[in-house]
């Protein structure tokens, strides 16, 4: 493989799942030298399940993975990202697919063939972010036309805020040998809710709901729009008994009490993940995201109100609150 000279990439995160682990690092060295948010999978699985933590811009597969391969997660990948454009770009041989018409009908957005060309890699890699950032751009402008008044929350801070603050926050705990809890809280169905009530009102709901989340948390913990309908929540310094203690009063006081919105009554079913640290499997501050992540999504498939918190040997629910399916 040759090497090239490193060019500038946006901010992006991509999953490079192949079952061999020297071309898999390879790979994740030569885009991280571009900039780019590198998440490793050494296998078919593994990739979907990356897919399913947390956003991601492009998935990169090898075709011929033992297991779930190539092909197959590439179709699980697409069904899970149905409402959203997450490209995906195969890692193949001619003996495995011959041709990009048939490559293409497997769903992939693009592919390389084998042994890979690190400059061709480079540049197709580009051309398929440039074409998720294109699309992304157009579903927002869509979107404004469609809710011209529905913007981004600015009480809070926003995400780039949240990710800073969880980096140095997880620097200061591995430091300092301090505990610490990151959560995701997910306001269920708030899609429908604007669909409902209109722009307006979906703005004053995420009024009141952060206006009751800062009320909620201590003055030490960090909570912020972590995407439209979701909330970030940075406890530092803070054992697991406290962070669940402190999410059940969320549960309380968002979910269990309803809000004046336009003179009438709104209430709101809430999902949240915990990831906790010190933990099995975290050792950064995207990990400590992706256990949080993985924590909400588990969480809304248990019932509404919930709380979900990873933990080594599994997944625990909470809270036994009234209301709690």
């Amino acid at each position: 493989m040759d090497v090239v000279d490193a060019l500038p990439f946006p901010k992006a995160v991509v999953v490079v799942a192949d079952d061999d682990r020297a071309t898999c690092d390879h790979i994740a060295d030569l885009l991280r030298a571009r900039g780019l948010e590198v998440v490793r999978a050494h296998g078919g699985q593994k990739a979907v399940d990356a897919v399913r933590a947390r956003p991601v811009d492009l998935v990169i597969l090898d075709v011929g993975m033992p297991g779930l391969g190539g092909v197959a997660a590439c179709r699980v990948v697409k069904t899970i990202t149905d409402d959203r454009f997450v490209p995906v770009m195969l890692l193949t041989t001619h003996d495995e697919l011959s041709g990009s018409a048939q490559v293409l009908r497997t769903g992939a957005d693009d592919y390389i063939a084998k042994p890979i060309d690190d400059a061709e890699l480079v540049a197709r890699v580009q051309n398929m972010l440039r074409v998720k950032r294109t699309h992304d751009d157009v579903q927002v402008a869509r979107s404004k036309l469609r809710y011209p008044s529905l913007r981004e929350f600015q009480a809070l801070p926003d995400h780039r805020y949240f990710h800073d603050s969880l980096e140095r926050g997880f620097e200061d705990a591995q430091r300092n040998l301090e505990p610490m809890a990151c959560c995701i809280i997910a306001i269920d169905d708030f899609r429908r809710l604007a669909e409902e009530r209109g722009p307006d009102s979906a703005n004053e709901l995420l009024n009141r709901i952060s206006e009751r989340l800062q009320r909620t948390v201590r003055e030490t913990d960090i909570v912020a729009q972590f995407r439209t309908a979701d909330f970030g929540l940075l406890m530092r310094n803070t054992s697991p008994a406290r962070a669940l203690t402190l999410t059940d009063r969320i549960v309380a006081e968002v979910a269990f009490k309803p809000f004046d919105v336009a003179g009438a009554n709104t209430s709101l079913q809430i999902s949240i993940g915990v990831g906790l640290y010190p933990s099995a499997n975290v050792r950064s501050h995207s990990e400590l995201l992706d256990a949080a992540s993985i924590a909400v999504t588990r969480a809304r498939v248990a019932g509404p109100n919930r709380v979900c918190v990873v933990q080594q040997q599994g997944y625990i629910f909470r809270p036994t609150l009234p209301g709690a399916a």
